[in-house]
């Protein structure tokens, strides 16, 4: 039975030793690592890297509140569109409305509205083909 209690507290003490070793090697990490965000706003590293642009994001207003669309092709192919079809197609897909909800806040009816968003999104279907086909033609 010896024998197995010196195991044990050899056991408990590596342990120990080694949760004791892994903490000093974070606490000394700690001190070297830097987040980005500290280099950015640091001036003598700045001349040293450059950060690349957050990628465009397209801010469309309805009801009083504002949807980002942050793929920029369907962000153009939104802008493209009337107002009247880009709120059906906003309030419909981001704002998840009913077309009668639409209907309502748009003074339509259903189908009007449904009719209209099936339209829309042929046109955006189209305008976005064109937009892969010209991209293919030019690589």
């Amino acid at each position: 039975m010896e024998c197995q209690e010196r195991f044990d507290s050899f056991c408990k003490t590596v342990l120990r030793n080694h949760a004791h070793n892994y903490d000093q090697m974070l606490r000394r990490r700690r001190k070297r690592e830097c987040f980005s965000e500290d280099i950015c706003e640091d001036k003598r590293f700045q001349r040293l890297f450059s950060v690349a642009p957050f990628q465009d994001t397209y801010v469309f207003r309805v009801l009083d509140m504002e949807v980002s669309v942050e793929d920029v092709l369907l962000g153009e192919a939104l802008q493209e569109l009337s107002e009247e079809r880009r709120t059906i197609v906003l309030l419909s897909y981001f704002l998840d409305m009913t077309d009668s909800e639409i209907g309502a806040y748009l003074h339509l009816i259903r189908r009007s509205v449904s009719y209209r968003r099936g339209t829309t999104l042929k046109q955006l279907k189209k305008y976005l083909e064109d937009l892969a086909n010209e991209e293919k033609r030019e690589c």
